[in-house]
């Protein structure tokens, strides 16, 4: 595993360096998780593949990138995409990670360049915000930080498995940056642009959701085919590493 540093960002890599030689996979995580919680995958994907997990500011004890947004995110990444040459490209998101790869192709425009999205539960309508970002940020960012150590807390004595492990991530989030991207998310999913640029733009896209997640929504609303993860949540990395390390890997290895 090999940490590189572009502009703002951090990016955890199987590769030393990037390169445009290799079939790419970006991947963006959800808000409060870390590469780490992902390294199963760097361990065994095949070495023709280069895989690239981009940290989320203020994440994983992240103390070099202060710009908490996942507008900058974004474009720093599109100025790595076009200063590599990196063509091919398969994006894998999860949660709040959902939103990057729509704004990093709202700037590209370049469909040839994408050749497929991977949506795992990814912030897509206003809906999505309902559980923690709307929560986090009807709070002043003067009390947050105590609200978000409770989180923690709460997270870390849970009965469930799964959030017990998100909150050794939790512990190496910034509160600041957890507030301030949870305020871009709720900004930007206010209108219906993330899911219609996901629908029409997206040529290949799949959306996948845990079964106990207990998402409400037809089966057209997203305009592609669904994969459903069975016995898991919207953790399923947490909830069996096996299973979605299986499903990932057939995913890209089938994607022509």
């Amino acid at each position: 595993m090999y940490k590189i540093k572009f502009k703002d960002l951090i990016l955890v890599s199987n590769k030393k360096r990037i390169s445009s030689n290799f079939k790419t996979i970006l991947f963006f995580y959800g808000m409060g998780n870390s590469s780490d919680d992902f390294d199963f995958l760097i361990k065994k994907l095949d070495k023709k593949y280069q895989l690239l997990i981009a940290e989320l500011p203020g994440h994983n004890n992240d103390k070099f990138n202060g710009k908490f947004s996942l507008i900058n995110c974004a474009n720093s990444i599109v100025l790595l995409i076009l200063r590599k040459n990196l063509c091919n490209l398969v994006f894998f998101s999860h949660s709040v990670g959902g939103i990057i790869p729509i704004l990093i192709a709202k700037k590209i425009k370049q469909k040839k360049k994408i050749k497929k999205f991977f949506n795992y539960e990814g912030n897509l309508t206003e809906y999505d915000t309902g559980t923690i970002t709307k929560k986090t940020i009807s709070y002043n960012m003067n009390e947050f930080d105590n609200k978000f150590n409770k989180l923690v807390g709460i997270c870390e004595r849970s009965g469930q498995s799964t959030i017990r492990l998100w909150s050794n991530s939790l512990k190496k989030t910034s509160s600041k940056a957890f507030y301030d991207l949870s305020k871009d998310t709720v900004l930007l999913s206010k209108k219906t642009i993330l899911l219609q640029f996901f629908r029409i733009f997206f040529r290949r896209k799949l959306y996948m959701f845990g079964s106990k997640s207990f998402l409400n929504f037809s089966e057209s609303i997203f305009g592609s085919e669904r994969l459903i993860l069975n016995n898991t949540g919207h953790f399923a990395f947490f909830d069996d590493k096996t299973k979605f390390l299986s499903v990932f890997l057939k995913l890209i290895y089938n994607c022509k």
